[in-house]
């Protein structure tokens, strides 16, 4: 019978909705806790297990960085016990920052620049030649040389050095040099001082010591290394020269170069050999200096100057000036036209070539200095926001009119010449960050065979391992045909995924627990067996695998599942499932009436239905190649395919930026329109009559919502306008003399010691930052005033605490509360408070927020691009989801999902199929299915 020790013990956990449960966890098997939508998974997974192991961790710390500990957030449960170190993986949003890539987010990066170095021999910075640099034991070896014995040699050593002044030789004298030989002459130095007449050369070389061979080898030893160190660590001295004595006196011609400095003979000249530093783009040591390690450089973008080049200059051509603050630039473009004849009423583009050049840089009247302030060119205007960057609105501007183009200096390379020549085993280190990932790969095995290798490796196995196993993991995850240098913002979610997996799983703990949320997030059927196979891995290892989940077949993998339930919110928190039972939650339950109302023939189809479709021709972004395709109004619209087939990028930087370019361009408004520099191609985008007046444009990507502790449901569904109406009618207010701004916990009604966020978070530099409950408000966000004010028996904290079921039954006759409230129910947000932060939401749920605030918002139908909507839902909240869909469909609703669930696949109007693989093997249309009524 096996002890309690190999049990993780939780009795008595009643955090967030946690009903007093107990559980026993066996320690290194791999878990899986399921359920549906908010019963509780990361309550228990992570705000409990690991949230105790992190503070257990933290306890152990010094005095003073546990005075800034106090109050931090823990789960509520009556003991925890035999609980290992905790790693985590959360559900993260892509970073957007430029510097962020495949390499660094993988944490692959620093080691390989290790290897690489380590491997790769001394090259020159200048040309990425291989240098000479020879050691003292090169010199002690020549001369210790049995022929020299033999025949009795003796040689000097000396140095070059070059003669500035007579100064320079006093120096020299001072010193303790006091001879050189010039031109096979030796020559005593003070005879440069003592003889006036005597020319002094501009260079020669100092004799540092005779070497006779009678000496012995430890003597030979001791004053060969005193003579290396100094000339070694001398600025003034590069190499040694050994001059063979043809007798006691006499020189020889015989010279032999010995190199202390590095020395590039295809230079020719003394050198730097390329460092550690100069592989690290992120260091100003390694950058390139034109980018500083961004790769791309930022340069005006003429089609956001002037969008739209059918307008005239006098009807607001040119884009930035036709703000108030930049007006009269305009007006004096305008008169200085007119001085030169050239039309200010015609479109743009029917203007001639010297009339634009005019415009953006001026003639070679306007170079002369009286007539430099006569008008501001388009180049002048941007050079001066240039000069004044310091000011933010001056780089919002700039930001605003450029766009970015590959680096000319690096080539995108981010590094700087000395990294771009460093080459090791027929491969630039540029080439392995610049290639696809399975190449990189290869060159690691290969390395490995090669016998010049084997002694470096294994001084360093710890490094290659490191590389190699996380390398092989990105292959292993079908990250094999993306690069390293890839950048994190324009991978589709389950490839970030993937990396976020890489760099977890691929540290090689043992004896750890690995907290996994939804590891399987944006990947597809045929990826989840290389998932499973990895996290057996990590289990055999001696860790502990404790994952939320909803996938049946990874479920299925797991040694143990337990499942939490019923239902969400207060309607969950209970333990329904133990061992290896089938999970309630798979169950998934669409209503009888949506199965008759969906029951569809399906067919391929390869024409376009114009009449009522938006349609894309020749689109091209990333790996995406001359695509048609279509998407039909009314229905649901879904594209299926493995991660990173370029499904994200067909909506995002096709159908999106599509949407977003003729919308601008139709609208009579000054819109802030400002797509991104990596916007695809297209040659003809077509839409219906009437489209954008008729339709509202929503797009809901994996990051739809900025996600704060500042924003909650009551905000995004507008429904918190409604109650501080209400409130500030209340008598208790009017007699307080409240206000509608008192009940804004981001205005006048919130704490001032935590300024209505409800949290403080603490700064624990290298531990990073932590959060704790505000000790002034506890929480609840406003000025204690504010609370003794009640509306329907609560205060305006205790409604936003109010879940959004309860808030249903009891306001939803209120006027203004229905229609967001039953939305929300329908697509399964009933359990969520009014006033949660959408920080803590997970993907899913602020996916479906930010549906229902749309359609609770909208008047008119809406043509809505979705992102993977079935984040963080079980199969029972994707079947209301689905279901919800399908009815707003009936009703003239347009939905764009991208997706990978079964359902969506089986129940959507028009299927689209991309692939056949990942990165450079897919991006290609494979499949079109129409599914039409029966009958």
């Amino acid at each position: 019978m096996t002890g309690n020790s190999e049990f993780l013990i939780c009795e008595g956990v009643k955090t967030h909705n946690l009903k007093n449960i107990n559980l026993k966890i066996p320690l290194k098997k791999w878990i899986a806790i399921t359920g549906v939508s908010g019963s509780g998974k990361s309550s228990l997974a992570f705000d409990t297990i690991y949230s105790e192991s992190q503070r257990r961790f933290l306890e152990t710390l010094g005095t003073y960085e546990r005075q800034f500990l106090q109050g931090l957030p823990q789960g509520e449960f009556v003991e925890i016990d035999n609980i290992p170190a905790a790693v985590s993986l959360k559900q993260n949003n892509k970073t957007g920052d430029p510097r962020s890539v495949i390499a660094s987010s993988a944490d692959i990066a620093t080691p390989l620049r290790n290897l690489f170095i380590a491997l790769m021999e001394p090259s020159c910075a200048k040309c990425g030649s291989q240098v000479n640099v020879d050691q003292a034991k090169d010199l002690i070896d020549f001369l210790n040389n049995e022929d020299i014995k033999k025949n009795n040699l003796n040689y000097l050593i000396s140095v070059p050095y070059a003669i500035q002044s007579k100064k320079s030789i006093e120096d020299l004298i001072f010193e303790g040099y006091s001879r050189a030989h010039i031109d096979n002459e030796i020559v005593d130095l003070e005879e440069f001082l003592t003889h006036k007449n005597r020319i002094i050369p501009k260079e020669f070389e100092i004799i540092l010591d005779r070497i006779n061979w009678q000496l012995n080898k430890d003597e030979l030893s001791n004053r060969i290394e005193t003579i290396w160190s100094q000339v070694k660590f001398s600025p003034r001295f590069s190499y040694i020269n050994l001059v063979k004595l043809s007798n006691k006196k006499d020189l020889s011609d015989e010279k032999k170069v010995f190199h202390v400095q590095p020395f590039c003979t295809s230079c020719n000249q003394q050198t730097t050999i390329i460092q550690l530093n100069d592989l690290d783009w992120q260091s100003i040591l390694g950058a390139c200096a034109n980018c500083n390690g961004l790769g791309n450089t930022p340069v005006l973008d003429h089609l956001k100057i002037i969008p739209n080049p059918n307008l005239s200059i006098i009807d607001g051509a040119i884009k930035p000036w036709n703000s108030d603050t930049f007006l009269w630039m305009k007006e004096e473009l305008i008169r200085a036209c007119k001085k030169r004849n050239i039309k200010t009423n015609i479109p743009y583009e029917k203007l001639s070539s010297e009339a634009k050049d005019f415009i953006w840089i001026g003639d070679d009247l306007d170079k002369k200095s009286k007539n430099q302030s006569e008008y501001v060119t388009l180049k002048n205007f941007f050079d001066i926001l240039e000069q004044e960057r310091y000011k933010s609105t001056s780089r919002i501007l700039l930001a605003k009119y450029r766009k970015y183009e590959t680096c000319p200096e690096c080539l995108g390379a981010r590094l700087g010449k000395a990294g771009m020549n460093a080459k090791c085993f027929h491969s630039s280190y540029n080439d392995l960050f610049q290639q696809e990932i399975s190449k990189t790969l290869n060159w690691l095995e290969q390395i490995k065979c090669e016998k010049k290798f084997e002694k470096k490796i294994n001084a360093i196995q710890e490094i290659y391992e490191e590389v190699y196993k996380k390398v092989s993991l990105l292959v292993k995850l079908g990250l094999g045909s993306a690069q390293l240098f890839r950048r994190c913002k324009t991978l589709s979610g389950g490839e970030y995924q993937r990396v976020l997996l890489t760099r977890v799983i691929g540290n090689g703990l043992t004896d750890a627990l690995y907290v996994l949320d939804e590891p399987s997030i944006g990947l597809g059927k045929n990826e989840i067996p290389s998932l499973i196979h990895c996290i057996e891995e990590l289990r055999d290892l001696g860790n502990t695998i404790l994952m939320v989940e909803h996938d049946k077949q990874l479920i299925s993998s797991a040694d143990e599942i337990f499942e939490l339930g019923p239902g969400g919110g207060e309607e969950g928190g209970s333990l329904l499932t133990v061992k290896n039972k089938i999970p309630r939650c798979f169950q998934t339950q669409i209503s009888n009436s949506l199965l008759n109302l969906n029951k569809m023939n399906i067919f391929p189809i390869n024409s376009f239905q114009r009449n009522n479709s938006i349609i894309l021709n020749k689109f091209s972004a990333m790996n995406c190649h001359n695509l048609d395709i279509e998407f039909i109004l009314g229905k649901l619209n879904v594209i299926i395919g493995p991660s990173g087939a370029g499904k994200s990028t067909l909506i995002r930087f096709g159908l999106g930026a599509a949407l977003d370019k003729y919308k601008e361009i139709q609208s009579t408004e000054n819109s802030d329109f400002d797509a991104d520099a990596k916007i695809g191609t297209w040659e003809h985008f077509s839409f219906p009559n009437y489209f954008f007046e008729n339709n509202d444009i929503i797009s809901v990507e994996q990051k739809a919502l900025h996600r704060t502790i500042s924003s909650v449901p009551a905000t995004i569904l507008g429904l918190m306008d409604i109650l501080r109406k209400n409130f500030a009618a209340t008598h208790e207010a009017k007699a307080q003399g409240l206000q509608l701004s008192d009940f804004s916990f981001n205005g006048a009604g919130g704490c001032e010691y935590c300024n209505g966020k409800g949290t403080i978070e603490d700064d624990l530099f290298f531990l990073g930052s932590v959060e704790k409950v505000c000790p002034e408000c506890n929480g609840s966000r406003y000025r204690n005033e504010i609370l003794t004010v009640t509306w329907n028996k609560k205060n305006i904290s205790e409604w936003l605490s109010t879940s959004i079921n309860e808030c249903l039954s009891t306001l939803g006759r209120q006027q203004g509360f229905a229609k967001a409230l039953i939305l929300c129910k329908q697509l399964g947000l009933g359990h969520i408070p009014l006033g949660l932060p959408t920080s803590s939401m997970s993907g899913g749920e602020a996916q479906r927020l930010r549906i229902c605030a749309a359609l609770s918002k909208s008047s008119k139908k809406i043509f809505c691009l979705l992102d993977e909507p079935t984040r963080g839902l079980s199969d029972f909240d994707i079947g209301n989801l689905l279901e919800t869909l399908l009815r707003l469909c009936n009703e003239g609703h347009t939905f764009v999902v991208v997706e990978h669930h079964e359902l969506f696949e089986e129940n959507a109007h028009h299927l689209i199929k991309m692939g056949p693989g990942s990165g450079v093997q897919g991006g290609k249309i494979i499949e079109r299915l129409l599914a039409t009524a029966q009958g």
